[in-house]
């Protein structure tokens, strides 16, 4: 359909103008009541009858009168365009109806282990916010999601030094140690000093390449020459995974992690700040976009609930 075609199909203008010309009894009250101008109107409904091949008004002298059709045109539509003029504040009168929702996105880690405090304030001080969580393995997948407005907030972990995607605004609440993660009896446990050479004495649970917690660790072994020494039994991009399988006896691991976190209570985990640099933790927001009431309180319960809590070890140190 070109656009010739398009005008030459009714359109609703024309019904409104009609409707409230009929009602108003002239053309320039009408156009009053509009916000038109006049000869605006009166263009609406000759275009109106020119398509129904009718005539539904007639003039006699400042007054209109409606002929047999128009009556019968009035009845048709004028309540459809009554309930069409009425369409917002209906529409806004339900939508306050409507329970308001907050969707987080967040990498299953950081979902299980740092965001259960601050749903749980959330929730308690806004039941009648829908709270959705939605866990992701990727960080690029969170900040898409939010980007995109199928998130209202991303929870992701974030290198301070790396450029920033500039189509959402990152704000760093927290940050992660780089951490030796063994089982709770491990001998490297019971260590007082821990190297990188008593590192690969024993298998590694390890991320994929390119995660930020594999460059580290891989930055450190080229740095002490010890690539060639180290077994890599198991590559996971899940941390919840690798202090599982740590916690199995499977082997050891170098991750950034916090001590309290959910599960750690089989594990040593031994914060290792000489050896490499911690990693952010940020909640992301769309760039320039209203934020809503919950994203705001729930935004504040995270900046309260995201920090490390203090690190957990197993037993008294010793050589």
């Amino acid at each position: 359909m070109n656009r010739t075609d398009r005008y030459k199909e009714i359109q609703l203008p024309q019904l409104r103008s009609f409707c409230v010309v009929a009602t108003e009894g002239n053309f320039t009250a009408a156009a009053r009541r509009l916000g038109l101008s006049t000869p605006t109107v009166w263009q609406q409904v000759r275009a109106l009858e020119t398509h129904l091949k009718t005539t539904l008004i007639r003039r006699r002298g400042r007054v209109v009168e409606l002929t047999d059709e128009g009556r019968v045109l009035l009845d048709i539509v004028q309540p459809h365009v009554s309930g069409l003029d009425s369409l917002e504040s209906l529409f806004a009168a339900r939508q306050l109806q409507l329970p308001p929702e907050l969707t987080v996105a967040a990498t299953p880690y950081l979902a299980s282990s740092h965001l259960p405090a601050a749903v749980r304030t959330f929730t308690a001080e806004n039941p009648e916010v829908r709270l959705k969580l939605r866990v992701l393995i990727w960080i690029k997948q969170i900040v898409e999601l939010v980007e995109r407005g199928q998130a209202d907030i991303g929870i992701v972990f974030q290198d301070r030094k790396e450029p920033l995607p500039p189509q959402v605004d990152f704000e760093f609440v927290a940050d992660l140690p780089f951490s030796l993660i063994t089982p709770a009896r491990h001998p490297l446990a019971r260590k007082r000093v821990v190297t990188p050479a008593d590192w690969v004495a024993y298998p590694l649970v390890v991320p994929p390449e390119g995660a930020y917690a594999r460059r580290s660790l891989d930055q450190v072994l080229v740095q002490h020459q010890l690539v060639d020494r180290v077994r890599i039994v198991m590559e996971t991009p899940l941390l919840d995974n690798i202090q599982q399988y740590v916690a199995a006896g499977l082997g050891i691991a170098l991750v950034h992690i916090a001590g309290g976190s959910a599960g750690a209570s089989k594990l040593h985990i031994r914060p290792l700040p000489e050896q490499a640099d911690s990693i952010g933790v940020a909640v992301v927001t769309r760039k320039f976009a209203h934020l809503s009431r919950p994203v705001e309180i729930f935004r504040e319960a995270l900046r309260r609930s995201l920090v490390p809590a203090p690190v957990r070890r197993s037993g008294r140190g010793s050589h």
